[in-house]
């Protein structure tokens, strides 16, 4: 019987909890593909193209998708068992609230695990896989918004900046470019150089002038040579410092801050997101700890009361998790208390709900 009864409310949520979660899916693609329509037609995007563009979107929209998907199977598979008796006979058989507790929360652990070993095997690479198509036949500028940008600042340890007013990807140079070298708080000496070209090693500069600056006077040299900067920064990682969050995986994002704080860089930003790679898919196994006790009690109500309330915790906790993202970001929180604040309230909730439930 200790077998049975955890197989059978195994059954009954994941048999919810997937169809949620296509539904879900479902919702999403239609949505976002009468938001888009407009676009394809008008550029004339190939059918392959989109169907790829959305077969690259379904990886992100399942992780998105699995805590709220988590919390109405919960809602509706307990509530079911509690409104039809069934909680009362699996308690005269010795299966209480806690065993049921512990099954549940079983399946949120293995839900969670699955969501981020998903979201680093298959989500980041869905993502930006995805970003290119956008890039290359939804947006203006196509593929150059990409790999061109402006005006770069980039602090070299241990003591020079270098600055980049226009830099193309395409053909890895950099234009217009200033490098300064400090010392002790004053400019010791400073390159200007009209391009910056990488060679596969270093960046190399071909003409231009070094200025050399002591007590109040000026020294400028030309450079009618090729010179050789080795700096700590290539063009993958200055197209890197372009790509979204979402597009890396947690080792790659966690490689890319530690380039940005050797640089000198602000990290508030990214160690948030980083966090939030943990955080979220953890997310899912919180839920049930807070959804379990909240669907055990309400044995007399209806599945729409229940539908209603699965929305209403989904937006507070959505909204928790958004309100602490940018909390993070902008510095306000500490990174990793940011990216957690939602889990921590849930959590206490989750506490207090099995503390107030009728065992």
């Amino acid at each position: 019987m200790n077998r049975i009864l955890p197989r059978y409310l195994r059954r009954h949520f994941i048999a919810i909890f997937l169809f949620c979660l296509a539904s879900m899916i479902l919702v999403f693609l239609v949505v976002d593909l009468v938001e888009n329509l407009d676009e394809f037609i008008d550029r004339n995007v190939p059918k392959k193209i989109i169907l790829f563009y959305y077969l690259y979107y379904i990886p992100y929209i399942i992780v998105l998708a699995l805590p709220v998907a988590t919390l109405m199977a919960t809602v509706f598979a307990v509530g079911n068992f509690a409104r039809n008796n069934e909680m009362v006979a699996m308690k005269s058989l010795g299966y209480s609230f806690y065993q049921v507790m512990r099954t549940l929360l079983g399946i949120g652990f293995c839900v969670s695990l699955l969501s981020f070993v998903f979201a680093e095997g298959v989500v980041a690479y869905a993502n930006r896989k995805k970003e290119d198509i956008r890039r290359h036949y939804l947006e203006s500028m196509g593929r150059a918004y990409f790999t061109q940008f402006r005006n770069l600042e980039i602090q070299e340890p241990p003591n020079k900046v270098v600055t980049i007013d226009y830099y193309d990807g395409e053909s890895q140079t950099a234009h217009r470019v200033k490098v300064e070298t400090y010392q002790e708080g004053k400019l010791i000496t400073r390159i200007d150089t009209p391009s910056m070209q990488w060679n596969g090693e270093a960046w190399v500069i071909n003409e231009g002038f070094q200025r050399f600056f002591k007590d109040d006077e000026e020294k400028a040299l030309p450079i009618d040579q090729p010179m050789k900067l080795y700096f700590e920064f290539n063009p993958e990682e200055l197209l890197l410092a372009q790509v979204k969050p979402d597009e890396m995986a947690y080792r790659e994002l966690y490689r890319f801050i530690q380039k940005i704080a050797r640089l000198g860089g602000e990290i508030n930003h990214w160690m948030t997101d980083l966090h939030m790679r943990i955080a979220f898919p953890i997310s899912c196994l919180i839920i049930i700890l807070f959804s379990t006790p909240m669907a055990y009690n309400r044995r007399k109500k209806s599945l729409v009361i229940g539908f209603g309330l699965s929305l209403l915790v989904c937006f507070f906790y959505f909204g928790l998790i958004k309100m602490g993202q940018s909390l993070g970001q902008n510095g306000t929180l500490h990174p990793f208390l940011a990216a957690w604040l939602g889990n921590g309230i849930m959590i206490i909730g989750g506490i207090v709900n099995v503390s107030k439930t009728r065992k």
